[in-house]
């Protein structure tokens, strides 16, 4: 998923956490909010309205008594699910930011947890520690997946279960929405500064994070601008560019993978199962029965959420 040069980059790290802990993951969905109870509940809201796949594949009711540790755990909105039906929750997150937000849901729930900063590519704890490992949209974000998902082995208990989303390549997201469009209009970004590249290039800034997070505002064509005066034309590169067309052009590491990738990366485990997930018809508008089947039905196929239950 990585070549050598990036794996060897002592800086990968670095770069990972310092994007990550600009805010904890999903905080920019929540605008209006009176307090950190509010802010919460909405956000658990917006998450199960618009990823509603997430309760079953995460089977929560499934977790009680059970010893469950969460990778990348960012506002704790899955982990207060977990710990809600018994589960005896460790959350884990490469930044302070999202260990403290999941240490603040945890508190305004009356819930018991632990929460650690950690890198999930050298995990602190011992083999064979867990029942359930789970880790929704976060090892793509590592410069090195596959070591993660070997640690994910490591730490799980025999016949423990792994589940894990990780971004699906063969996905529309990614090729007509990322490399077509995103492409395009980045591009188009470009061009329009034709004749000024090299001034631009001696005017830029630094390269100090912005913390811009998702896609949504006019300002990430800027940064993608600044990207490539930085990178040049490998910028545009598909297995480049989607990197930074998935939660924010400042983001360093988003790989995707397939089915078959994913035979590859769980090639430890005992048993692997694989579905797809997540058309978001819906996700900024109405929500309605027939948005959710015509996205049900796109979603098995074209869905941008690779879904794996991996046995030990």
């Amino acid at each position: 998923m990585a070549d050598a040069a990036t794996l060897t980059n002592p800086d990968s790290v670095e770069r990972v956490r310092a994007f990550w802990n600009t805010e904890a993951c999903g905080t920019h969905f929540i605008t209006d909010f009176q307090d950190d109870r509010d802010f919460f509940a909405q956000y658990r809201a917006f998450r199960y309205r618009t990823e509603w796949h997430i309760p079953a594949f995460a089977a929560f009711a499934d977790s009680g008594g059970r010893e469950v540790l969460e990778i990348g755990c960012g506002n704790g909105v899955d982990g207060v699910m977990f710990a809600r039906h018994g589960a005896r929750y460790t959350g884990v997150d490469l930044t302070a930011e999202a260990v403290n937000a999941t240490r603040r849901h945890f508190l305004v729930e009356g819930l018991p947890g632990t929460f650690r900063q950690e890198n999930c590519l050298q995990l602190g704890f011992p083999d064979e520690s867990f029942d359930i490992v789970y880790s929704f949209g976060v090892l793509h974000h590592t410069p090195d997946p596959v070591r993660a998902i070997r640690e994910v082995y490591r730490v799980l208990k025999p016949g423990g279960m792994a589940r894990v989303m990780l971004y699906h390549r063969h996905s529309f997201n990614y090729y007509v929405r990322i490399l077509a469009f995103m492409r395009a209009r980045a591009l188009l970004k470009v061009a329009s500064r034709a004749g000024r590249w090299d001034a631009d290039r001696r005017r830029a800034d630094s390269g100090e994070l912005l913390g811009v997070r998702g896609n949504a505002t006019p300002e990430i064509w800027d940064i993608h601008y600044r990207n490539f005066l930085t990178d040049g034309w490998s910028y545009f590169r598909a297995a480049n560019f989607v990197h930074h067309c998935t939660d924010g052009p400042e983001c360093p590491f988003a790989f995707t993978t397939t089915a078959r990738g994913v035979r590859h990366l769980f090639a430890p485990f005992r048993s692997v199962r694989t579905s797809v997930a997540h058309f978001p018809l819906n996700k900024y508008g109405a929500d309605s029965s027939l948005l959710r089947a015509v996205e049900k039905a796109c979603a098995r196929t074209m869905g941008w959420h690779l879904l794996i239950e991996a046995r030990k």
